[in-house]
């Protein structure tokens, strides 16, 4: 081996050239600069055009919707007046009324024409005459007195003439036969008097008019369910309106109804009512809010906000990548040439030797110096020539650890004097596939007799110690020690006390990236920021781990305290700059308040902590304040999870299957097994309150287990019996997957029942599937080899990379019944189910649509090409003895229908 200084240049023979800050970097930068900036602009236009078009759309719908409520009032203005045409035609065409024209006879009149049955009728003007105005009967009623005038006054037969001499005018629809009179607008209806059988023709003629006043328009407030208002068109009130509506009314082709929009907040419906002469009379508007346009402003913005933020985030975290690899090889040759010099200058004596043959392959200038050598006589030096007393027994077991380092005492040997007493520290290290060990030996014959002499000392001293060693805080001893006198000296004071329980987000990936030395490092940078957030009389203390505890004191209220956990959460999540790479961490606190949430110190960490589960729940870089709510939510999740530990492997844990039918031939082709709890005391708690427990206790390993023997174990009892069976598909959880061989469980399982693989299929939700593919392929093959099919249950709902879809050893995906929920009711699910299909058949894949609740929707999906479904539509998951008498009419291949459904569930 070839001798020289220490340093990463001798086990790397490639040449690094060191890049100048400031040079070719910058330059090399500005290109992707530039295509980034093109990109966001790109993006910056797409989401605009695209939220254009889709407020555009949702603006549409609105005024659709606002039109159709105009004609729903013009509707009920209209049915008003049909009904003045209805009492004038069954007193028009009476006998009664023929015989008064003939007669003139006064009972008549008394009998019909007064105040009663012209309120009734909600007329005004009863006019008989014949057409050239000779007049056999008239009467006013005066709404405000009730009293009724006869003969009319002729003021409020004005206008009213024309009907008598141009019988055509009844022809038209009632609210087009409107007239302008001297009393404002009124609504006429008038027929020829005549008999029942209507024969004898009179001559004369009868009209009702009504003036379209206040109770009209309450009318028609009330029939059409709307708000309603009502403008009588005059010059005066026509200039009132603004200016589109006086275009529409003046337009000669306008239409019955027109929207206009007022700002973003509210919209108007209008409807004009013409007179016989078709001139715009009066104008009923109905106004609404515009909560449809609300409605689409939020989710057009919510939706283009979210995706361009992701993108954003992407391009940021791309550029953050480049820039940091190019700043990593440019300060690589600085870095090594750092290490060479203070490896150099230490006195501490380095040996380089390989794991291999332990030869020495270099020291460095401290341990030449101690022996007395140069460099060209490492080459012969053994490990032992210089430290005596490692043996090859240290080192094999040093070369056998990927981390950490092993730390023994050995003498060092000087040339010409006594050895040294030496802590030699053994760590291993692979560089470029070669693995070295470093020994670094370090002098401690200078402390040994002080060591001694202290060592009693330091025992006393240490149990009695309250502070901490890393970081320099008070410990947990110091806080149970000094908390209850704080709470003692606040007992009467008005004043809150906060204990903020804090805990470092995803430590653990520090330490496993950087190293122990680095999280300690990132402990006692974290320790100090947090000391210097809260006031001087606070208290702040390390519990150990990456946990430590806040003490605030005198927090005049909860406002304060919220303050405080700002304060906190800034603090922390400062970026920290470890072995020159900057690091950023958050903290998740949880908070009690004394004297409402606790008195002791015991009932205050405990609700504390209780706070910071929740905050970890809720997605961590967050606080929560401690609420009953809180302890009464982990009571039951311990409840349950206790209860579910004695349920596990007995009969509580049973089994139900759901029918899977073939869309082309209505036959069951496959079941799904779907596991149940039924509690002695409890009753039966469904999946979506104790599967969450399993998954997050890690019970969900032996209960999959027990799930697959009850499936085979059914499987063996219906072969047993000849019962035809089909595949049985059985849910495996992620957990399953990490922490058994899971292919060679089922294996082992199934040859115990004496069933074949091959009945077995295996849903594996698409979220785990995608988690780590590359760890899940070689699992899926050895199924699929053992003659099993492996299927992706809810698609359609993660984020699955299309590469590796097409490499995974899978046979059918399972459409999700989110987009099957609305299939039946709108095309808005249609092209994702479409997208789907085409996908699974491109890739010779089969498909499942989950949630099928409606005749319609299977219809749909067999149309589309979906090859199978399950829901309630067809049948509920039941047990395994309903199960056997669907599986017994296989026998007789026909498709599944209604009443064998009932009749098999019955039997």
């Amino acid at each position: 081996m070839r001798a020289g200084p220490i340093s990463s240049e001798s086990v790397n023979t490639s040449a690094t050239t060191t890049v100048p800050a400031g040079s070719s970097g910058g330059r090399s930068l500005r290109p992707l600069l530039v295509l980034c900036a093109l990109a966001l602009a790109a993006l910056g236009i797409a989401i605009f055009v695209s939220s254009r078009f889709l407020i555009g759309s949702f603006e549409q719908v609105e005024a659709a919707a606002v039109e159709q409520k105009a004609a729903q009032v013009y509707n009920a203005f209209e049915a008003d007046l049909r009904q003045l045409a209805i009492s004038n035609r069954d007193y028009a065409e009476w006998d009664d009324a023929a015989e008064f024209v003939h007669s003139g006879n006064p009972q008549f009149v008394a009998a019909n024409f007064v105040r009663e049955s012209l309120n009734g009728m909600h007329v005004d003007v009863v006019w008989i005459a014949d057409h050239s105005g000779h007049e056999a009967f008239s009467c006013f009623m005066d709404r405000r007195t009730g009293q009724v005038v006869s003969p009319a006054p002729r003021a409020y037969l004005q206008g009213l003439q024309r009907f008598l001499a141009d019988p055509s005018l009844m022809q038209r629809p009632p609210a087009e036969r409107i007239v302008d009179t001297p009393h404002g607008l009124a609504a006429v209806a008038a027929l020829e008097v005549r008999r029942t059988d209507r024969s004898q023709p009179t001559g004369a003629v009868m009209l009702f008019a009504r003036f379209i006043e206040a109770a009209e328009i309450t009318r028609v407030r009330d029939t059409s369910q709307l708000p309603v208002a009502v403008t009588y068109l005059d010059d005066a009130s026509k200039s009132q309106l603004p200016a589109p509506v006086r275009a529409w009314l003046d337009s000669s082709r306008s239409s019955r109804s027109f929207v206009l929009p007022h700002g973003k907040r509210a919209i108007s419906g209008y409807a004009v009512v013409r007179d016989i002469d078709h001139r715009p009379a009066a104008l009923l508007a109905t106004p609404a809010t515009r909560d449809i346009l609300a409605l689409g402003l939020r989710t057009t913005w919510y939706m283009l906000g979210s995706i361009g933020a992701l993108l954003i985030l992407f391009g940021a975290a791309v550029m953050s990548l480049v820039v940091r690899l190019q700043r990593s090889f440019a300060a690589g040759d600085a870095v090594r040439t750092r290490y060479r010099t203070i490896g150099a200058q230490l006195q501490e004596s380095i040996v380089l030797i390989d794991a291999k043959t332990f030869d020495v392959i270099e020291v460095n200038e401290a341990v030449m110096r101690a022996l007395d050598i140069r460099r060209k006589d490492v080459r012969g030096l053994r490990v032992q020539d210089i430290f005596p007393d490692i043996s090859e027994t240290m080192l094999r077991g040093a070369a056998s650890r990927s981390a950490g380092r092993a730390i023994h005492e050995s003498r060092a040997l000087r040339r010409g004097g006594q050895p040294l007493e030496t802590e030699v520290a053994i760590s291993s290290m692979d560089i470029q596939g070669q693995r070295l060990l470093t020994l670094v030996g370090h002098d401690i014959s200078h402390r040994r007799a002080a060591e001694e002499r202290e060592r009693a000392n330091r025992r006393r001293l240490m149990q009695l110690a309250q502070q901490d060693s890393l970081t320099g805080l008070p410990n947990r001893v110091y806080l149970h020690s000094r908390l209850p006198l704080v709470l003692k000296k606040l007992k009467d004071n008005e004043r809150l006390l906060a204990l903020v329980y804090v805990d470092l987000d995803h430590f653990k990936n520090i330490n496993d990236a950087l190293g122990h030395p680095s999280g300690d490092q990132l402990l006692q940078i974290v320790a100090k920021r947090l000391r210097a957030a809260v006031a001087a009389h606070d208290l702040v203390a390390h519990m150990g781990g990456d946990e430590f505890v806040v003490v605030a004191t005198l927090v005049p209220d909860v406002a304060g305290i919220e303050e405080l956990a700002s304060r906190l959460q800034t603090a922390v999540s400062a970026p920290v700059v470890l072995d020159s790479e900057s690091v950023s961490v958050t903290a998740s606190m949880g908070i009690a308040l004394y004297p409402r949430d606790g008195r002791d110190v015991a009932s205050l960490l405990k609700y504390a902590d209780i706070a910071l589960y929740h905050a970890k729940e809720a997605g961590r870089h967050c606080h929560r304040f401690f609420s009953s709510v809180m302890n009464t939510k982990v009571s039951e999740h311990v409840a349950v999870e206790q209860a579910l530990r004695h349920a596990a492997g007995t009969q509580q844990i049973y089994m139900e299957y759901q029918p899977v039918i073939d869309l082309r031939t209505g036959r069951v082709a496959s079941l799904e097994a779907l596991m149940r709890w039924r509690h002695p005391e409890r009753g039966t708690i469904a999946p979506g309150q104790f599967i969450p427990v399993a998954e997050k206790s890690g019970l969900i390993a032996e209960l999959g287990e027990q799930a697959l023997t009850q499936v085979l174990t059914q499987l063996a009892a219906w072969l047993a019996v000849d019962v035809p069976i089909v595949p049985i598909a059985v849910n495996v959880s992620p957990l399953q997957l990490e922490r058994t061989d899971f292919a060679a469980l089922v294996e082992k399982l199934a040859a115990k029942a004496g069933v074949d693989p091959r009945w077995l299929r295996f849903e594996i939700t698409e979220s785990a599937m995608m988690k780590e593919p590359e760890r899940l392929i070689g699992t899926l093959e050895r199924l699929r080899a053992l003659g099993s099919q492996v299927l992706i249950d809810d698609f359609g709902t993660g984020y699955s990379s299309l590469s590796y879809l097409n490499r995974l050893p899978i046979d059918t995906l399972k459409i999700d019944r989110a987009f099957v929920a609305d299939l039946d009711k709108g095309a808005a699910r249609t092209p994702i189910i479409h997208a789907v299909i085409d996908l699974a058949k491109q890739l010779r894949l089969t498909t499942v649509a989950e949630g099928v609740e409606t005749a319609e929707q299977a219809a749909l999906l067999r149309d589309h090409g979906c090859d199978y479904a399950q829901g309630y539509h067809y049948s509920r998951p039941v047990a395994a003895h309903h199960c056997r008498s669907l599986l017994e009419e296989l026998r007789r291949e026909r498709a599944l229908t209604q009443t064998m459904l009932v009749r098999a569930i019955s039997s």
